[in-house]
């Protein structure tokens, strides 16, 4: 994907956890905050913890029925405005369910978010 080097997957840049995972804080979009541990500054987590642009894998599961795991990789290409052949994939069927590991090249907590 163009601006993306497709051999760099997301890495979680090196912070402390949540404060306290039972009482998290949200934004006001919803979006779990992470609070620096030396700045106190809050950020949503996906903007905080990855560093980008990067290929983020991510696994999509759902019922095993029609076109799903065509369509997941469908939504995953529109959403990264990338062409479907830019979107790494594997496909796994279980009977009932059907998972897809994407790894979609974002270049920003947006383009997460929208997924």
């Amino acid at each position: 994907p163009k601006g993306i080097d497709p051999t760099k997957t997301c890495n979680r840049k090196f912070r402390m956890p949540l404060k306290d995972i039972n009482n998290p804080e949200y934004d006001d979009q919803g979006r779990t905050l992470y609070s620096d541990e030396e700045t106190g500054e809050k950020k949503p987590v996906l903007e905080a913890l990855v560093e980008y642009p990067c290929l983020f894998a991510m696994k999509i599961v759902g019922a095993n029925e029609g076109e799903f795991a065509k369509e997941m990789v469908q939504v995953v290409a529109e959403s990264c405005e990338v062409d479907v052949e830019d979107v790494e994939n594997s496909v796994k069927d279980n009977g009932k369910w059907t998972s897809v590991t994407v790894k979609a090249p974002v270049k920003n907590a947006e383009m997460l978010y929208s997924l």
